[in-house]
């Protein structure tokens, strides 16, 4: 899994949890009870999910993956990652916790409407933007990087390729050298030399792919 791959899985994770949690506020001031609303109480659940899937991903799955992709977060985003684990915290305490139903314990929450809209909201959308962007130059980077491996690798296969060349060359003179019997190895050199040959081209066909 490349860094961009983790980058849209996160998104895709965490996102959900700013309109999760202000659906939740909607839910808390309506006025029909939720239970036996069969709109209302989907909504309940589907917020709730997300919450949770959002909270899985802030403080375990992403470093796990991020760490698996051999990457760290800067200091500045994993603080970023922090501040949302906390603004999330409150919400996902109450809704994984026992005692009434989720909807009252949510409801002693002080100021749900000032947590959601003006903390948490802005909040994740600031990291997922900034882990966009930071993951998206690390990829870029990395892909650069063993483009510029592959190349070099492909410069000693070359040299590697001229070498053989030169040999089949050698051998071949040789071969001639020493008149009948050096014809079988005269063919084998040749074989050998448009071995190498065709490698070259090969090589060299490649090495202009990775330029482009």
């Amino acid at each position: 899994m490349s860094l961009t791959d983790i980058q849209s899985t996160a998104v895709m994770a965490i996102g959900p949890c700013r309109i999760a949690s202000l659906s939740l506020v909607s839910l808390l001031h309506q006025t029909t009870p939720i239970e036996g609303n069969e709109a209302s109480e989907r909504a309940l659940k589907l917020s709730t999910t997300r919450i949770e899937t959002a909270w899985t991903m802030l403080t375990e799955e992403l470093s796990e993956r991020l760490k698996a992709n051999a990457y760290a977060l800067p200091v500045e985003l994993e603080a970023e990652r922090q501040a949302c684990i906390k603004c999330l915290e409150p919400l996902h305490d109450k809704i994984s916790g026992r005692g009434g139903s989720v909807m009252d314990r949510i409801a002693t929450l002080p100021d749900l409407a000032e947590l959601c809209l003006h903390q948490l909201e802005p909040t994740i959308s600031r990291f997922l933007d900034d882990l966009v962007a930071a993951l998206s130059t690390a990829q870029r980077e990395r892909e650069a990087k063993r483009s510029g491996e592959m190349l070099e690798a492909v410069k000693n296969a070359e040299a590697v390729g001229r070498n053989i060349r030169l040999i089949a060359f050698n051998a071949s003179i040789e071969a001639a050298r020493i008149g009948d019997q050096g014809k079988g190895f005269a063919v084998i050199a040749t074989e050998i030399r448009g071995l190498a040959d065709r490698t070259q081209t090969l090589l060299t066909n490649i090495a202009g792919f990775l330029r482009a």
